[in-house]
């Protein structure tokens, strides 16, 4: 019955907005269904510096915030995955689990507009605190990029950047709906007067959750950020921002809530010493706290852990000459995390530091030869001195770019890795111990890789061959101790890992309204002693997105009324896992291959002047496939709509 009520609320929805649109018949803004323009598209992750995407030396893919909208995506995670083969989303208890050709959360660096986002209590980051809507692009780089991010930096680094305000006034208020009493509310309201602009974004998602082979509980949350620039001359401008992410979530199985809380403070300075050299001084602070609230104790709240890392950094953005770039830069990094029982029986805190300069030189030659140069020193409050090299080259022939790098990668261990003393519990026993060590060695790790791509009219394609070494990768061992009298998953640097593969997208614009993108990403990515496939590993992985755009409706050629229709698909091969049970005993097991499929409508409208609409239908899992290994991440087929307005 309400699957009934359901469907033919989309249906009425769908013929009272083609009706508007065929009666205001109203421009609307249709420069979104251009194709991506590789000299018009701008990129900064791999040099600190805008380049164009196909002159910049450092292979990097981009999603554009309008593929994240057409796709239907509500977080940056499911956007990943609708468009980046080798990215593997498996949530659990521990959280977002992020996975890339095998390695996990902490080998890949997320940086929101450049910054660092500290991890949560399981050393994942949650992405649920990240507006989508106020996405502009995501810029991912593969590989080791330590030099201008340091540690962490070693399987990939993924940078989402924000947008800007670049109108008097401008806004939008966006409202989506979907099964399981599922909502997600996004609003935004910015304007520009004279050199000041203000942003203001604010979103709210709700589930009733469900449960299949995997549970979803019930959870609210709502984000609210603010940003500031002030441009006070030709050679000075500054921002500040500040975000604040509040997220509550219900246990029923433990008569108790868990409430997350993340504040986040920054700002930027930067300063023109002349027209080739300009100055910036960035800080960035981003505290991530959690509590219980147990509802059999008079409701009564407990801090149980915390993450905080703050940033400070000093760049220097100089063109010597015309074809010699150099950025140089100096950075202090200050982490610190708390936990009720994770150090202990007793609640306790820790903390590292490290200091870093760093200089990268790019020299572009009149052949066509670029090469990127670059080196990083650290110093770790635990680990002493470190330093990290790269070079990167590339050549220009004509509709072709190759690309050449071999890049240094480093990883200091977490404070968890070092110093955790964690009786792991179920129900009233206490199986295992989680023990750190604070003899490990940082992980180092070597990442070559080639790459050709070639651009012509309204084709886009590259191959990349990578290989990515990790020595001292750190793991859990299970011992027994005999003097304690119980057994423990220790923390050592037990293995070497080799991720090898091939990656290839392609992009695709025929019969004019028609655009095609896909990849494939082939990993081997081994425990070099074992042999054995790493845990979340898939070796092959594709994407699949096909689009139809049109400017107008059908039938009404002079109605301006953009709409699409997309339909998005990923196959994975089966990858391993591991399973531990009740005592303590791991055993590894590997999953089928499977193929996820979506489709959605998206209808642009005019409403007047200058305020427009815009509707989306979705079906998510078309085939209603539910992973039969126990790691699926979704209840199943669902249906959603959403109704926006923008201005």
């Amino acid at each position: 019955m309400q699957m009934q009520i359901f469907k033919r609320s989309i249906i009425l929805i769908f013929s009272i907005f083609q009706y508007s649109v065929a009666a205001f018949g109203q421009d609307v803004d249709t420069t979104a269904l251009r194709q991506l323009d590789l000299n018009e598209i701008v990129v900064t992750t791999g040099t600190l510096t805008s380049r164009t995407l196909k002159n910049t030396p450092v292979l990097t893919k981009v999603i554009s915030g309008n593929d994240i909208q057409l796709s239907g995506a509500t977080t940056a995670l499911e956007a990943l995955e609708n468009f980046v083969p080798g990215v593997n989303f498996t949530p659990n208890a521990m959280g977002d689990n992020i996975q890339v050709a095998g390695l996990d959360n902490k080998y890949i660096l997320i940086l929101v507009d450049g910054e660092r986002l500290v991890n949560e209590r399981t050393e994942n980051v949650n992405f649920s605190r990240l507006n989508t809507s106020d996405i502009k692009r995501i810029e991912i780089i593969n590989g080791a990029s330590s030099v201008l991010y340091g540690s962490n930096a070693i399987g990939a680094v993924i940078n989402i950047i924000t947008k800007d305000v670049d109108k008097p006034l401008q806004g939008l208020a966006r409202a989506r709906y979907s099964d399981h009493n599922s909502y997600v509310f996004d609003a935004s309201l910015g304007f520009k007067v004279k050199d000041f602009s203000s942003k203001t974004v604010f979103t709210t998602k709700n589930s009733d959750g469900y449960k299949s082979l995997y549970t979803l509980d019930p959870y609210s949350d709502y984000t609210i950020s603010q940003i500031f620039k002030h441009q006070f001359n030709a050679n000075l401008n500054a921002e500040l921002k500040g975000t604040y992410y509040n997220n509550q979530t219900w246990f029923l199985h433990k008569f108790q809530s868990r409430v997350d809380e993340d504040y986040t403070v920054g700002g930027k300075l930067r300063y023109a010493l002349s027209n080739n050299n300009v100055l910036t001084f960035s800080g960035n602070n981003d505290k991530y706290e959690g509590h219980l609230i147990y509802k059999m104790r008079d409701d009564s709240s407990a801090y149980v852990n915390g993450s905080q890392y703050s940033t400070f950094r000093l760049v220097d953005a100089w063109d010597v000459t015309k074809n010699i770039q150099l950025v140089s830069g100096a950075e202090v990094n200050l982490e610190k995390t708390f936990s009720y029982n994770q150090f202990g029986f007793d609640p306790a805190e820790q903390n590292a530091s490290n200091w870093n300069l760093f200089t990268q030189g790019e020299i572009k030659t009149e052949t066509g030869l670029e090469a990127l140069v670059g080196v990083r020193y650290t110093n770790h409050s635990q680990f002493g001195a470190y330093l990290s090299p790269k070079i990167s080259l590339m050549y220009r022939l004509d509709n072709f770019r190759f690309r050449g790098n071999i890049s240094n990668g480093y990883k200091a261990p977490t404070l968890k890795e070092l110093y955790m003393n964690f009786p792991h519990k179920i129900g009233d026993d206490i199986p295992f111990y989680v023990i750190g060590n604070v003899d490990l060695a940082p992980e180092d790790s070597w990442y070559k890789a080639i790459s050709a791509e070639y651009f012509v009219n309204d084709i886009n394609a590259s191959i990349t061959i990578h290989d990515n070494a990790i020595q001292n990768k750190i793991n859990t061992r299970q011992v027994y101790n005999e003097l304690l009298g119980r057994t423990e998953m220790r923390y050592e640097n037990i293995e070497d890992a080799q991720i090898s593969g091939v990656d290839v997208s392609v992009q695709w614009t025929f019969l004019k309204d028609f655009q095609l993108r896909t990849g494939y990403s082939f990993a081997n990515a081994v425990d070099k002693e074992t042999r054995q496939q790493l845990s979340g590993n898939s070796k092959h992985t594709g994407t699949l997105n096909l689009s139809y755009k049109q400017r107008h409706l059908p039938f009404l050629p002079s109605v301006n009324a953009a709409y699409s229709l997309t339909l998005l698909g990923r196959a994975m091969s089966p990858h391993l896992f591991y399973s531990t049970s009740e005592a303590g005993k791991i055993t590894d097991e590997s999953t089928g291959s499977y193929f996820i499929s979506s489709f959605v409508y998206s209808q642009q409208f005019p409403i007047f002047k200058n305020l427009s609409g815009d509707f989306q239908f979705g079906i998510k899992n078309l085939f209603n496939y539910v992973n039969k290994d126990y790691l699926s991440n979704n209840p199943g087929r669902t249906y959603f709509v959403s109704l926006g307005i923008t201005f």
